[in-house]
């Protein structure tokens, strides 16, 4: 219908669901003066070395066109509102080109004048960065169309063709949308799946797509509500990968908790298999002695040769324990003979393992005396003592000699206090020691019946306690209060135990993936790809976007404003809320078999 102002202009073709009153307060409104300015000015050079645009001659628009502007730039905004969003899901479903879809149905303005306001909107927001997914994506694109030929040659003839041929050219779509799922997507979910405590992967997690984890990070930022269920998701894979550890502890058989009471089960085993030893071997010399075996005159030159070899300095300062012996042999030897008895030989013997620190310059001195009283008494006395120095020499080997363990049993030189302390225990054996020390240890407690095999559980458990307590060791807690799983943690942790094998020995080797399969498992959950948290302020963006269409000339029209938001808000929601669900609920193993089916 036709229309007359009451300045007397006469606006042609103005669509039936557009009253006269909505079309005077329009009209009013437009030919207010917008004294704010522009936002953006293109005369500025903003890169060093650009040269400013040459000033714009702006075309005279006819008071028709611009009438006509008043219900064309609104039908076209919202109709594209409303259109890409179902395009973009559309998409998802059939494959076809979202601008495809829009173009068959968007309104086409036809009056120069609003080509004008459509390009000032679109640059706005080609400003603003906004995605493309956005319902005003269309007007960027036509702000590209249009900038390139000069405004004061522009006509509504030339614009509408060429946006018309930019709606029918074939988009890029989004990486990852529509595509089968990869393998590598499958391995991953499968392995999340099949921990003792199964963690669901968001679609992002898995496909490792950069634009979808984009998606699932900032989505709650634009939009707290709709974005809670990806955060809740989030936050229940967090707190499955921590019940994760608490599986692991239950499965190891661990009972005591904390690191004093699993020094103790374990000490408490050493202690009691080293006593057991000890008595066996005293048995046997106090019945030797009996027979008088103990009594037989031992060449010791060797020993004393060795003690004089080494520098004053040593003797007095280094290893103290090279004068501690060579006092003794004088005691026993006063008239110096060279020769003492079997039986004072064993108790110097005795002397040298209350002399010296572990992990000094003594105790190897110490060891290499030990060895040398050894062999002075090889075959020397009588078949007794001959099978007291074997109950000896085996209780050498299984306690003394291995650093590890005799350091757990042994106490402080002239004190009681124990040399490791049962806090210490854990730390010193497992995660200090090699993995011989390990091995050494784990066959100790073997062969010490049912506890020393809780014992080494204990030392199991208490590895994974350590692993939880180093991942956890952060003050970021999800909405649950949980504390969130550190990636990087994790990995150190896991390298410490897993870079010389100690992690397959205490766990075996299925026991030990299971764990490593954890830690990939938090990388993908708590390790986004680079660049997609905080991407590009989407959420600001979306503000700015929208400030921008209330800023430029349509922001003059009344109601426009609002019903571009509701008409954003809309279909966005719509579009969001699907694709949150597909992010939460995501299973490529179901979407194969989906296929296979053709569905």
């Amino acid at each position: 219908m036709d229309v007359r102002m009451p300045d007397g202009t006469l606006v042609k073709n103005v669509p039936d669901n557009i009253t006269q009153a909505d079309l005077l307060a329009r009209y009013d409104a437009f030919k207010t003066p917008d004294t704010r300015g522009n936002i953006i000015s293109g005369d500025v050079p903003t890169v060093a070395g650009q040269v400013a645009n040459p000033p714009v001659i702006e075309p005279k628009r006819s008071m028709q066109e611009k009438m006509m502007a008043l219900y064309e730039v609104p039908a076209t905004m919202l109709s594209g509102a409303a259109l890409t969003i179902p395009s973009a899901v559309s998409a998802l479903a059939t494959g076809e080109a979202p601008m495809a879809m829009a173009q068959r149905n968007m309104y086409q303005p036809r009056s120069g004048a609003s080509q004008d306001v459509l390009q000032s909107i679109g640059g706005a927001f080609e400003a603003s960065k906004l995605p493309p997914v956005m319902p005003t994506g269309m007007l960027p694109s036509y702000a590209r169309m249009i900038q390139g030929t000069p405004p004061q040659i522009q006509t509504a003839r030339q614009a509408v063709p060429q946006m018309a041929d930019m709606l029918r050219r074939e988009q890029p779509t989004m990486a990852g949308v529509g595509a089968a799922a990869t393998p590598e997507a499958v391995t991953r979910t499968q392995m999340a799946n099949q921990l003792r405590v199964p963690v669901q992967l968001s679609k992002g997690q898995a496909e490792r797509e950069l634009g979808q984890q984009q998606f699932e990070i900032e989505t709650p930022k634009i939009s707290p509500e709709l974005g809670k269920p990806l955060v809740e998701a989030q936050a229940k894979r967090n707190d499955a990968i921590l019940q994760n550890f608490d599986a692991f502890v239950d499965a190891t058989g661990k009972e005591t908790f904390g690191l004093r009471a699993t020094g103790k089960v374990v000490t408490d085993v050493l202690n009691k298999e080293a006593n057991t030893a000890k008595t066996k071997i005293n048995q046997a010399y106090d019945l030797a002695k009996e027979k008088g075996e103990t009594e037989s005159p031992i060449n010791y030159s060797p020993l004393r040769t060795f003690i004089e070899e080494q520098t004053p300095t040593t003797r007095s300062k280094i290893a103290p324990v090279l004068d501690v012996v060579n006092e003794q042999l004088s005691k026993n030897d006063p008239k110096n003979t060279g020769q003492i008895s079997i039986n004072a030989l064993e108790d110097i013997y005795k002397v040298i393992n209350q002399s010296f620190e572990p992990n000094t310059p003594a105790a190897i001195y110490g060891k290499q005396m030990r060895d040398i009283i050894n062999q002075v008494t090889e075959g020397k006395g009588g078949d007794l003592y001959q099978q007291a120095r074997t109950l000896r020499q085996e209780y050498s080997k299984r306690f003394e000699n291995i650093s590890a363990i005799d350091n757990l049993l042994r106490t402080k030189t002239n004190s009681s206090d124990r040399y490791i302390a049962l806090e210490d225990v854990f730390q010193k054996s497992i995660i200090n020691g090699s993995l011989d020390d390990v091995k050494n240890l784990g066959y100790a407690l073997k062969k010490s019946g049912n506890q020393g095999l809780q014992a080494l559980n204990e030392l199991r458990g208490q590895a994974i306690e350590y692993l939880k307590d180093r991942v956890t060791q952060s003050i970021d807690t999800d909405i649950y209060g949980n504390p969130v799983v550190s990636p990087a943690k994790f990995k150190s942790a896991v390298r410490e135990l897993d870079q010389d094998g100690k992690l397959d020995y205490l766990f075996g080797k299925k026991g030990a993936q299971e764990i490593r399969d954890l830690m990939e498992t938090t990388i993908l959950v708590n390790a986004p790809l680079k660049g997609a948290a905080n991407y590009s302020n989407t959420a600001s963006a979306v503000i700015r976007g929208l400030d921008m269409i209330n800023r430029s000339p349509i922001g003059k029209i009344p109601v426009v404003g609002s019903l571009t938001k509701y008409s954003f808000e809309k279909a966005q929601e719509k579009a969001l809320k699907k694709k949150i669900q597909e992010s939460i609920n995501y299973s490529p193993s179901k979407m194969a078999d989906e296929l296979k089916k053709g569905k």
